[in-house]
C-alpha cells in the first residue's frame, strides 16, 4: 500500500490507463496462471560467460517470484526468490533481487545483493533495437483456454559487473536478449493439481502434454533483428510459425514461410547446429547457428518446478530464498552436488551466421515427447 493510499491502491492507480474497470492491483480474469513477467539474458562474445534473469507477478495467488542465474566453464550459479505480492505490488523486487526500468524500452538496471546467495551484480541493459511483437499467443484445446499472452522482444548490450563469490567478472558491452510477457499461460501459478490429492499433478485433455517441439531464436547481424518461433507436432506437422526482421532503418519485413534442420548431438536433446531458411516477401534469408555457451538448465531458474519443493513458478511459497550450483557435463547431464538433476527444458546462447554473415543470438530448441521425423525417440 502507498503512503496516504487504500490496500486496493498501487502508483499506476494514479494514471490514466486503466483497462478495466478494477484497481491495478486486480487481474480481468481469476485464472491462477495469469501472470505478467520479465526475462533477461545475455552472453559474452567472446564466450567466457554468460547470464539469465527474471522476475514475475502472480496476481491470483498473491506471488512475486524471481531469480538470477551466471554461467562460467562448467558451472551454473542459481539464486531463485519469492515472497509475497502484497508485500510491495509496486517495485520488480524479490529477495536479493531488483530490476528497474530506468528508461522504457531504452534502459534497464538489475540489481543483485549477496545477502542470502552469495551471488551479486550490478548491470544495466541498454537496447539496440526496435521491439519486435510476437503475434498473440492464444490456445484452447476442448474449449479452455490454455494460453492468451502477449509477449515483446528486444536486444540490447550489458555492462556492468558479476560476483559468484570468487571476485568480480567484468560485464562489457555483453550481447542481450529480453521478452516481457503477460497474460495465461500453462506451467505458471503452480501445476493442475488434484482436488483430493494436492500431491498429484493432473494430466487433462484442456492442458495437454503431447510431444512438440519448439524453437525460438533471437538474432543480430549487422544491426538486423530477427525475431522468430517455429512449432511443430510428432507428425512434423508446423503448428505455429512468426517471424519478423527488423532492419536498422526501422524497416519491418513479417516472414511468411520457413523450413528448419536441427543436427543433434547422438542420443541427446542438445544441439550441435540448427539451419534455418526464412522467406520474406520477395527474398529469403539462411540461419546457421551453433552453441557459444554450454545451454541454460533452466530449472536452476524455477522453471519446469525447479524450486525445491518442485510446484513450479507463481505457486504460494511464502518468503522463500535458495541458491545452488550446477555442473554441466556434455552434452546434456546437469550435476547437483555431484548427482544427476533434472535440468529442465534448455535455452542455449549461439553464434551464428545469416547470410553468411557472423553475429549472436539466442536459440533454445524445446522438445517433448518422441519426435520421429526429427531422431528423438
Amino acid at each position: 500500500m502507498d503512503k496516504h493510499g487504500h490496500p486496493d491502491l498501487c502508483k499506476l492507480d494514479e494514471t490514466v490507463l486503466h483497462q478495466t474497470s478494477r484497481p491495478f492491483r486486480f487481474a480481468d480474469t481469476s485464472d491462477i496462471r495469469f501472470f505478467d513477467r520479465y526475462w533477461m539474458s545475455g552472453a559474452d562474445p567472446e564466450g567466457s560467460g554468460g547470464l539469465i534473469t527474471g522476475i514475475a507477478f502472480y496476481k491470483n495467488t498473491g506471488v512475486c517470484d524471481g531469480y538470477f542465474s551466471f554461467q562460467s566453464g562448467d558451472k551454473q550459479y542459481n539464486a531463485r526468490f519469492a515472497r509475497p505480492l502484497d508485500d510491495d505490488s509496486n517495485s520488480m523486487s524479490v529477495g536479493d533481487l531488483t530490476v528497474r526500468v530506468v528508461e522504457p524500452f531504452q534502459r534497464i538496471t538489475v540489481s543483485l545483493t549477496p545477502g542470502s546467495s552469495g551471488l551479486s551484480a550490478e548491470l544495466e541493459w541498454s537496447s539496440a533495437s526496435e521491439v519486435h511483437v510476437e503475434e498473440h499467443h492464444f490456445a484452447a484445446p476442448q474449449g479452455r483456454v490454455l494460453q492468451d499472452i502477449t509477449r515483446y522482444d528486444q536486444l540490447g548490450r550489458w555492462s556492468g559487473w558479476v560476483d559468484v563469490g570468487n571476485g568480480r567478472v567484468a560485464v562489457d558491452d555483453w550481447w542481450g536478449a529480453r521478452d516481457h510477457s503477460w497474460g495465461v499461460r500453462p506451467g505458471v501459478g503452480g501445476f493442475e493439481r488434484a482436488q483430493g490429492d494436492s500431491s498429484m499433478q493432473l494430466q487433462l485433455p484442456t492442458a495437454p502434454r503431447t510431444p512438440m517441439l519448439h524453437v525460438v531464436l533471437f538474432a543480430e547481424v549487422d544491426g538486423r533483428f530477427l525475431g522468430y518461433q517455429y512449432h511443430e507436432n510428432a507428425q512434423g506437422r508446423r503448428t505455429g510459425f512468426d517471424a519478423e526482421l527488423i532492419e536498422p532503418s526501422g524497416e519491418r519485413h513479417r516472414a511468411v514461410d520457413s523450413t528448419i534442420e536441427i543436427d543433434f548431438a547422438e542420443d541427446s536433446r542438445a544441439y550441435r547446429e540448427v539451419r534455418i531458411r526464412v522467406e520474406f516477401e520477395g527474398f529469403g534469408i539462411d540461419v546457421v547457428a551453433k552453441p557459444l555457451l554450454h545451454a541454460w538448465a533452466y530449472a536452476g531458474t524455477g522453471y519446469d518446478g525447479g524450486f525445491d519443493d518442485r510446484r513450479g513458478l507463481g505457486a504460494w511459497r511464502g518468503t522463500v530464498f535458495e541458491h545452488d550450483v550446477y555442473t554441466y557435463q556434455p552434452p546434456e547431464t546437469v550435476l547437483l552436488n555431484g548427482d544427476v538433476t533434472d535440468s529442465g527444458h534448455r535455452e542455449q546462447p549461439v553464434l551464428l551466421t545469416i547470410d553468411g554473415k557472423p553475429g549472436q543470438g539466442h536459440l533454445p530448441v524445446i522438445t517433448r515427447g518422441s519426435l520421429p521425423l526429427r531422431g528423438l525417440a
